[in-house]
């Protein structure tokens, strides 16, 4: 059987943003300015593997985009079939709705949804900053977030199934690299 149509609606994209807008407004003390009011600085989230970011820190910073420290990098690493919300094949919820200002019974309209395949995504958020206290003030602001998950919404609309997903930490891992 071959695919014999293109469908693409960018609902991956979708939330991998809503993802790295989780992480937007972190910043960092970098020290005490005039009357000792601290200095802040935004740290920055790009959509990329750690390979193309750390590639562009190597490089110089002379790509298309500027990275400069700190900065986080979202990655998605994969996604599973997630058979324990799954519904019966091919099962339809079927609703009547009146729009705002409608007219009963002449602006009803029956709105028919086939259930869509659960997947679970895993993403990877890899932080790069200059030095330690930088990645610990990063992680406290991050780490109170999740107790232990927290909700996404990714539209307003009433009839979308998909709106709300959960993201959950599942884990924390320190890589440290020491110049050669």
């Amino acid at each position: 059987m071959a695919i014999s149509h293109y469908f693409y609606s960018g609902q991956l994209r979708d939330y991998i943003l809503q993802f790295c807008n989780i992480f937007s407004g972190l910043q960092v003390q970098t020290g005490k300015g005039e009357c000792d009011e601290p200095e802040m600085i935004s740290v920055t989230t790009v959509v990329g593997t750690k390979d193309r970011v750390v590639a562009a820190l190597m490089a110089g910073n002379t790509q298309n985009r500027v990275f400069s420290l700190p900065t986080m990098a979202v990655h998605l690493q994969g996604l599973e079939l997630s058979p324990e919300r799954r519904k019966a094949p091919g099962w339809i919820d079927q609703r009547v709705a009146l729009p705002v200002g409608g007219v009963f019974p002449d602006d009803l309209t029956v709105v028919k949804k086939v259930m869509p395949i659960p997947y679970d995504a895993l993403m990877e958020l890899s932080i790069y900053a200059s030095n330690t206290q930088q990645l610990h003030q990063i992680l406290e602001q991050i780490l109170v977030l999740f107790n232990p998950s927290l909700q996404i919404q990714k539209s307003d609309g009433p009839h979308d199934w998909t709106k709300l997903a959960s993201v959950e930490l599942t884990g924390i891992s320190n890589e440290e690299n020491y110049p050669s």
